[in-house]
């Protein structure tokens, strides 16, 4: 069984918070560590992130072996953690893909606030 991962997400994001609850009604064995950035314990649990543009997406640590994934990337150490969603991890590596779906998530977290009209971190 893979180690807990740490998801370090943007609270003040509506997106962001659908997509932490999205995994979080999926993940039945408690594997996905939420914490929104401006959790004080955050740093504390994760040094790793300390330098990382966090604000800009959102970043996961394997707790076990202290790796460090951001945005589409992942996507992967995510799908493996959720039952019934383990078979997507290997289609996520296909060639192009991540890239791919980099530049797409890219597209999305740059946008992420022009629906409620405020700036990231206000």
């Amino acid at each position: 069984m893979p180690a807990p991962l740490l998801l370090a997400y943007d609270a003040e994001c509506s997106l962001c918070n659908r997509a932490t609850l999205w995994l979080a009604r999926r993940d039945k064995r408690g594997l996905l560590l939420a914490l929104p950035l401006r959790d004080p314990n955050l740093l504390a649990l994760a040094p790793e992130l300390a330098g990382r543009p966090l604000e800009k997406e959102i970043h996961g640590l394997d707790l076990a072996t202290r790796q460090v994934w951001a945005g589409a990337d992942l996507l992967r150490p995510i799908a493996r953690r959720l039952p019934g969603w383990r078979w997507l991890a290997p289609l996520l590596a296909l060639p192009g893909l991540p890239r791919l779906l980099d530049r797409g998530y890219q597209w999305v977290a740059a946008r992420r606030y022009r629906k409620t009209g405020r700036p990231p971190f206000a």
